[in-house]
């Protein structure tokens, strides 16, 4: 029988294990070159789950605040669209959000403390860069 101290530990390793392949994996970071799929991202660290509305409306407004443009219907349709076709699928496939195409609802998936934290620090290197 194995006990609670030997299951966690296994759990851990298996935890490492996948951290360990994600990180190792091409078309991870692949998945993480999009300023947009990173801010995407960003957003569902906040709330794991959304809509692909919910997403445009909130990616609409962080991109035009910092172009300091007025954001219009057309911005945010093609960011939907996009969202849709291109950036939702592509962090589906590595794993990272569940992306329900028929609902449009998106689901964070588990994200380590390794994965995370490289993408919040990317966010505020970008922060600081547009400074």
């Amino acid at each position: 029988m194995i006990n609670e101290k030997e299951e966690d530990q296994r759990s851990s390793e298996s935890a490492k294990s996948a951290t360990s392949s994600r990180l190792a994996d091409d078309d991870f970071y692949r998945a993480l070159a999009s300023g947009r799929r990173r801010r995407l991202l960003a957003i569902l660290f906040d709330d794991s789950e959304s809509t692909v509305d919910e997403l445009a409306n909130v990616l609409t407004g962080w991109e035009t605040t910092e172009a300091g443009t007025m954001a219009t219907l057309d911005d945010r349709d093609r960011i939907a669209v996009e969202l849709r076709h291109v950036h939702l699928p592509v962090l589906d496939d590595v794993g990272l959000v569940t992306y329900d195409t028929q609902t449009g609802a998106v689901r964070l998936d588990d994200v380590d403390d390794v994965v995370s934290g490289l993408i919040s620090r990317s966010i505020e290197a970008e922060r600081l860069s547009r400074s």
